[in-house]
């Protein structure tokens, strides 16, 4: 590396100036720049003279690229560039400023960012084993390096204990060791704030089980999150699959939509699969790494994946359900635990808490006979340390020798969530929980009771949240009564928490009120709501107004709001305008919106001069906008015009544009079709082939359908094969419904079963939507069911609709109880619906006023 440098000691930019002069020896610049020239072109930069003078001087630090050129010049393999990146890395941040409470990459501890405990074995030297490389790193560290230029969200998406936080921390310290990481509190997004506020580029967000903190009070907003990424900033986070299925999936008609924010973030984000076990490659090179003494534990443990045995898993899992007799104390206290979890309760567990829930699992002997310390017994049990990794119950302490509650492992929490889902909870549990829960949980668990028409104790967790100052609880109150058609009291709960400063309530009001068509009193409303400080209520008087067919005061709102310097107010007008047939002034309401710089304006403008049937006057508007990057996605309308003038050449480079950014998911088909209908097949594969190796998923649809369409089902089948190789949630289902069209029925129930087996939050659904449009509707009603179990948020509806059509309401009707137990937000009401359908309307209202099941019993 050069007479006695080391890359290690360079900290500031005229540090590694020397250090790099140093390292250039005897060559001059007109060698260096002539063997820069003789490097392959890829990811290699020129070495001008003048530039390299001011490196060596300390007047610039180079740019990553042109660095690793000059290292490549001077014969520095990719291994040893490490430490001279590392260097670089230093010398560019040197200036910048701390982030509150950041700590660099590399002194960073994996432990205290989620990494779980290992295994204890006898002679194992570490607190974690050898890293076994995982098949995902590649995309792993692509991602990074995307996110590393230019800001972003990477997230890995996998069970509890698959390894996927320990291959992120690897990645980062790998990619990015001598950055800043921030590790925030879930409950507290002020550093996150102060962080957008004042950025520090090179900075990593580490987001550790990110539904933490999209659960909070005031969630993450996807506007916080953009501004991050704006700056550069890279988060990093791990999600479970349910989370992430149940907060993209689209929302049910006729329902609220709780995660719309939470899809348009995760929607941002580089998403990568954690497979629930370790493939056959992953085994092998852990073989490689088995002097490890934990690694080879892992290997010859056969009943449970390799990274959940150095977990211990299972073990959690047998102690729990398997407890001895003896034991039932500690049994009781670890599920009184599990089931507060998963209502909701994310806080320690204080020890009140467990002592008043655990005897609604003990029977009426094993309490009377349970001796004086049967809860110390209990809580020794459940904090057993299995293998020297974790316990079922882990102790957070309050300060020295003190614990101020207990934590249930993340492994055994999933596992409950399944086996125990529909089962519902003990009066004495929420009884506990009312008691002594946590306040950061109280509305948490309020929404867990209402979910399950638990009335009494909704309203009992509501007022406690209403008793702490947290206007939602005002607010989930007045939802309470309004579910009870009590709409006076309602109206009034949701004004006192408005005033309080909680929006949703102002929206909730206006919503019903926009509903039941009292136009008037919903403007009242929005007056109420802006002079209250919530201004943005006024913006949707217009829209309003229009539904209500009083366009002229619509018309008027909408010109208030312009003068006032609503920008989107303008588009709005235009759209209305068009709509009414006034299609000058629209016009001339469009050109303000481009002279004003509007995004997509020209896009509005062009729909409007195609209305008119002024082609070449919309095909301009259209070139303009996406010259000025005004609209990135205006390629798709552009296509579709040029296709109506005959210009098929100009169509298919639009197509190809289209296909290019991304915007329109229809772009590959109606680009194949066009080849098509053109004769120019060979074309249209010739695409699909070159984007389908590059790594994008929609030409493998286009690919496939060509090959069938040629009658080579061998490389069609070929080409979703390598897709699920490659971790395509979808492929499957394709290859499935391929080989049912082919009538291979027995391969394709033999894909559709590897769905289910690998839990892939797409597929779980996937066998039930075949099995159902090939006419298998008793194996389309059992593949629903799975999906439920498998955490498809939408499988209950899909299946009591399929059950209601085939006049098997009973079973609807069961199946909607199951998920009224389980606190499904929806099901209440479709349950409701039903027995209303049913012609049973007192049992709906009761279910409704008083959360009573059929039979005047509570839900619960």
């Amino acid at each position: 590396m050069g007479s006695g440098i080391d890359p290690d000691d360079v900290q500031t930019s005229s540090e590694l100036g020397r250090a790099l002069n140093v390292l250039r020896g005897d060559s001059s610049y007109a060698e260096l720049e002539k063997s820069a020239k003789r490097l392959p072109p890829a990811g290699t930069k020129a070495l001008p003279s003048s530039t390299l003078s001011d490196w060596f001087t300390g007047k610039s630090v180079p740019g990553r690229d042109s660095l690793v050129t000059f290292l490549t010049v001077r014969g520095l393999d990719e291994e040893a560039q490490r430490p001279w990146l590392a260097a670089w890395e230093r010398a560019s941040t040197a200036h910048l400023h701390r982030p509150a409470g950041a700590v660099q990459v590399r002194d960073a501890r994996p432990r205290l960012l989620g990494v779980h405990a290992a295994i204890r074995v006898d002679s194992a030297d570490g607190e974690l084993p050898v890293y076994v490389p995982r098949d995902l790193d590649a995309d792993l560290r692509t991602a990074l390096t995307t996110v590393a230029e230019q800001g972003g969200v990477v997230l890995l998406v996998g069970g509890s204990s698959v390894g996927k936080t320990r291959a992120l921390f690897e990645a980062v310290k790998a990619g990015v060791p001598e950055w800043w990481l921030i590790h925030p509190d879930p409950a507290d997004t002020n550093a996150l704030r102060t962080l957008a506020a004042q950025p520090t580029a090179r900075t990593v967000v580490w987001l550790d089980e990110l539904q933490r903190y999209l659960d909070t009070t005031d969630g993450l907003p996807v506007a916080l999150v953009r501004t991050l990424v704006a700056a550069g900033i890279a988060l990093m986070g791990t999600l479970w699959p349910h989370e992430y299925n149940t907060r993209t999936a689209p929302p049910v008609p006729g329902q609220p939509d709780p995660h719309a924010n939470d899809r348009q973030l995760l929607d941002l984000a580089h998403i990568i699969d954690a497979a629930e076990s370790f493939s056959s490659t992953e085994r092998r090179r852990a073989k490689a790494l088995a002097s490890d003494r934990r690694i080879r534990v892992a290997l010859d443990t056969p009943d449970a994946g390799f990274t959940q045995i150095l977990a211990a898993g299972p073990d959690l899992v047998r102690h729990w359900e398997n407890a001895p007799a003896e034991h039932c104390y500690g049994k009781a206290v670890i599920t009184a635990a599990l089931d507060a979890r998963r209502i909701g309760a994310t806080a320690p567990l204080t020890r009140g808490i467990l002592e008043a829930a655990a005897p609604g699992y003990l029977t009426d002997r094993q309490q009377a006979t349970a001796p004086a310390d049967w809860l110390d017994q209990a809580l020794a049990y459940a904090t057993t340390p299995l293998r020297g990794a974790t316990a079922a119950l882990c102790p957070v302490a309050a300060d020295m020798g003190r614990v101020a509650g207990y934590t249930v492992a993340d492994y055994l929490h999933q596992h409950a969530r399944r086996t125990r889902r529909a089962i519902p909870l003990p009066d004495t549990v929420w009884q506990a929980i009312a008691d002594h829960h946590n306040p950061d949980d109280t509305l948490r668990l309020a929404e867990a009771a209402r979910n399950r028409a638990l009335v009494r104790q909704a309203e009992v967790l509501y007022r406690a949240a209403v008793n702490s100052g947290e206007p939602k609880g005002l607010t989930g109150l007045a939802a309470l009564r309004m579910s009870q058609g009590r709409r006076r009291e309602a109206f009034d709960l949701w004004r006192e928490a408005g005033a309080a400063g909680d929006q949703d309530a102002w929206r909730r009001m206006i919503a019903v009120l926009d509903h039941e068509g009292n136009v008037d009193q919903a403007l009242d409303v929005m007056r109420d709501a802006a002079a209250g400080g919530y201004e943005e209520a006024l913006g949707w008087s217009s829209s309003l107004l229009e539904r209500a067919g009083r366009v002229a005061e619509a018309e008027d709102a909408l010109r208030e709001a312009i003068a006032a310097g609503n920008r989107d107010a303008r588009v709005d007008l235009a759209d209305m305008l068009q709509e009414l047939g006034r299609s000058d002034e629209a016009e001339q309401v469009w050109q303000q919106a481009i002279a004003a710089n509007i995004e997509e304006s020209r896009s509005g403008l062009a729909g409007l001069l195609k209305q008119q049937g002024r082609l070449d006057e919309a095909i301009t508007a259209l070139q303009n906008g996406l010259a000025d990057g005004d609209d990135p996605y205006g390629w798709s309308a552009l296509a579709d015009l040029l296709e109506r003038q005959g210009r098929i050449d100009e169509t298919v480079d639009a197509w190809r544009e289209a296909v290019h950014v991304g915007a329109d998911i229809n772009a590959w088909g109606r680009l194949s079709g066009l080849l098509h209908a053109h004769n120019r097949v060979d074309e249209a594969r010739h695409l699909a082939t070159t984007a389908f190796e590059s790594g994008d998923w929609q030409a493998a649809e286009v690919l496939a359908s060509l090959f069938v369409g040629q009658g080579r089902i061998g490389q069609a089948t070929a080409v979703w094969t390598e897709r699920i190789a490659a971790g395509d949630p979808y492929a499957r289902g394709h290859l499935a419904n391929l080989l049912l069209g082919q009538q291979r029925s027995d391969e394709a129930e033999q894909v559709l079963r590897e769905a289910v087996a690998v839990g892939d939050p797409f597929s779980c659904s996937t066998p039930a939507r075949l099995l159902e449009d090939h006419g298998r509707i008793e194996e389309a009603i059992d593949a629903w069911r799975e999906a439920i179990d498998a955490g498809d948020p939408n499988a209950a509806y899909h299946v009591c609709k399929l059950l209601k059509e085939h006049k098997r309401v009973d079973e609807a009707e069961q199946i909607w109880r199951e998920e009224l137990a389980a606190g499904s937000s929806t099901a209440q009401g479709w349950l409701a619906s039903l027995l209303e359908e049913e012609g049973r309307m007192s049992e709906a209202i009761a279910l409704r006023v008083h959360g009573l099941m059929a039979d005047g019993s509570s839900a619960e």
